[in-house]
């Protein structure tokens, strides 16, 4: 038996969310006035959000120029934007955050410290504020390089900076990360980890190349949404359409193997696993304290698309259901439209009708983002009604279906929780030394590892935690 036949209110709110997606525009309604931007092109809706959200002007009315350079002075009056263009002074003090080459000494009191850059400049302010704060330095011989273009290194360096220069959770795959300057690595591994740059498709960062002014508009916008629209602690959080974080962060303790939750929502621990695990000794998995564990049943292929059952699933089912834990399953997707959603929920349907499922089942769609990829290019929008899509089925079968996400495709325009809220969600977000998710919006599982160590499970594991008794979802 399973526990999750939803009542006919829940139903019915599904089949609204699922004629609202297929009926409803997401994308910006604004008419952009520039004449110079191919329609079809796949950086259109990022320029659309950052002149709606005037983050960068165009080059003129009439132009955005998605194909010029972008400079160090745009991405410095962006930054300067997205902080809500605080008033700026010249006061002669020294600004020293370690990582810029001018000194306020080395200019008169009030005096504008570059000798590039015009006070009377429109970028003027935003180029000083980012000096101030220590985002982005001027060159050695007093100059800002307003009008230069910007190098990727840089541009990762700049914006690893503006959030505390913090740390990778993985290594990056960049073939010439050892090739950019030293200050750069940690910086390049960071903005990769966190979804704000990807590489190049021969494997490579380009640290020592350039960013068009249309790739700009993109990471800007993933930025923003990411990092500064609407923070955790915002009081107009309060009308989002998605429910929001409100797990008490004193309560997350880890018992030095797992962590756990000690507030006032249930805590099981979790492991999900795939074929890349290998022969599992379920029989020590249950004895280490895990509760649950969420299997792969099956996946699409990367390039060609076909439907794969994962080569461990059914060993994987029997033994963890032998051993007492409680079960749920993931379907790995790359669908590209609704009624590939639709095949891979009927297919993981066949897969698991033999076995006690009482954990839900898993919509888990994920970027690849290979040049081949037949996903690289699929926008939110689309991801969105193909979630829809396969919940519905999943649900009508009597199960209760789950979305699965990172908080850097969330907020940069991935699957949309708005659209979602009936169906519970799988945060994936590895944090340093287990820290609680700053992710702003509800979630009832935690994927907060990937480098986990479980008997009986050879190499590492992700870990999981739950904050949902499924067995009274409905109740």
């Amino acid at each position: 038996m399973n526990y999750f036949s939803r009542g006919l209110r829940a139903l019915t709110a599904g089949a609204l969310a699922v004629a609202l997606i297929l009926t409803t525009p997401m994308s910006l309604a604004a008419t952009l006035p520039y004449k110079d931007l191919n329609q079809d092109a796949w950086y259109l809706s990022a320029v659309e959000y950052c002149w709606q959200n005037e983050l960068m002007d165009g080059v003129s009315d009439s132009s955005f120029a998605p194909d010029e350079l972008l400079t160090r002075g745009v991405l410095a009056e962006a930054l300067y934007r997205l902080a809500g263009s605080p008033v700026v002074t010249l006061d002669g003090k020294d600004y020293d955050s370690g990582s810029i080459s001018v000194d306020m000494e080395d200019a008169p009191t009030g005096e504008y410290p570059f000798s590039d850059v015009d006070p009377d400049h429109p970028y003027a302010d935003g180029i000083l504020w980012t000096w101030q704060e220590g985002i982005i330095a001027g060159y050695d011989d007093g100059t800002f390089g307003v009008d230069t273009p910007i190098t990727r290194e840089q541009m990762a360096a700049i914006f690893w900076q503006a959030q505390g220069k913090k740390l990778s959770q993985a290594a990056a795959p960049f073939s010439d990360l050892k090739q950019s300057s030293s200050w750069a690595i940690n910086a390049i591994e960071w903005v990769w980890y966190v979804g704000l740059m990807s590489g190049r498709d021969d494997g490579t960062f380009d640290y020592a190349g350039y960013t068009t002014r249309a790739e700009g508009a993109a990471i800007l916008r993933a930025y923003d949404k990411a990092f500064v629209n609407l923070p955790p602690d915002d009081p107009d959080m309060e009308s989002s359409p998605i429910a929001l974080n409100t797990y008490d962060n004193s309560a997350f303790v880890s018992n030095g193997t797992y962590l756990t939750y000690q507030g006032d929502a249930p805590s099981y621990i979790g492991v999900d696993v795939s074929s890349h695990q290998k022969a599992i000794d379920w029989a020590q998995v249950a004895a280490s304290g895990v509760d649950f564990a969420m299997i792969r049943a099956g996946y699409r292929g990367y390039y060609n698309p076909t439907l794969n059952t994962d080569a461990y699933f059914h060993y994987n089912m029997r033994e963890a259901l032998a051993n007492g834990l409680q079960v749920g399953v993931y379907f790995f997707s790359q669908a590209i439209t609704v009624e590939e959603a639709q095949a891979e929920a009927y297919y993981l349907l066949d897969l698991i009708q033999k076995y006690d499922i009482t954990y839900p089942v898993v919509f888990d769609w994920e970027s690849v983002n290979n040049d081949d990829s037949r996903t690289k290019d699929t926008d939110g929008e689309t991801v969105t009604k193909c979630a829809l899509a396969f919940c519905k089925i999943i649900e009508d079968a009597g199960y209760l279906p789950m979305t699965y996400g990172s908080p850097s495709k969330i907020y940069a325009g991935g699957i949309q929780l708005e659209y979602l809220q009936n169906y519970p969600f799988w945060l994936a977000h590895y944090t340093k030394d287990w820290e609680p998710t700053s992710f702003r919006y509800h979630y009832n599982m935690w994927q907060y590892s990937s480098t986990g160590s479980v008997p009986g499970i050879e190499g590492n594991v992700d870990l999981d935690l739950c904050l949902t008794d499924f067995s009274k979802w409905n109740a």
